[in-house]
């Protein structure tokens, strides 16, 4: 993979949160990224005295995978990745190149809708311990696709849900479940909070 791709993801990422300070970073501690050896991730700091929003999206940092979507999918376009964070956390990224290194194994394509298990809190002390993969909604809704004449992608978001979340997404559709979070103004960002189901 080229520069290219990480500079258009960075570009895009300037566009959809202008303003705010991004980062490039990799996971270089080895034994995770197999699959994309060459992935990164931006990192968008929060914008400047927001006010908190549904979802956190305003106050939390923001890691974008760049270089998932480096192989497109049979429907034409290559995923990837966001996350919100409560901080610039390193760990956020390496969860990020765990999953985006998932998703390029052919045998485990990650579909919207799907949960997660991580295995333990998304972050240490989190009490959210599955992902659920989502359109990214509580974003501005240029973040979706970043096309151009070269590549097509869609970005995809992460969300920290609790057991009890993922089941009830089993059992009731992700979309119920992103609407009861929603509803209750669930901080998805933060490191604890209840369950909302």
């Amino acid at each position: 993979m080229s520069d290219s791709l990480i500079d258009a993801v960075r570009a895009h990422a300037a566009r959809v949160f202008p303003g705010r300070r991004l980062e490039t970073l990799a996971w270089d501690e080895g034994g995770i990224v197999v699959n994309l050896p060459e992935l990164a991730v931006v990192r968008v700091a929060p914008a400047s005295g927001a006010a908190p929003d549904a979802g956190g999206a305003s106050t939390a940092w923001i890691h974008l995978t760049a270089g998932a979507s480096a192989a497109p999918m049979d429907d034409g376009y290559g995923l990837e990745f966001v996350l919100l964070a409560p901080g610039p956390e390193k760990l956020a990224t390496k969860l990020l190149a765990m999953v985006a290194n998932l998703h390029a194994d052919e045998r485990y394509p990650l579909s919207l809708g799907q949960t997660l298990e991580v295995g333990h809190g998304w972050l240490p002390g989190a009490s959210a311990d599955h992902l659920l993969v989502a359109l990214p909604t509580a974003f501005d809704p240029e973040l979706e696709w970043l096309s151009d004449r070269t590549r097509n992608v869609r970005f995809i978001w992460l969300v920290p849900v609790t057991r009890a979340e993922a089941e009830f997404a089993r059992k009731h559709g992700p979309v119920a479940l992103q609407e009861k979070l929603g509803s209750a103004g669930a901080d998805v960002a933060a490191l604890v909070r209840p369950s909302v189901v």
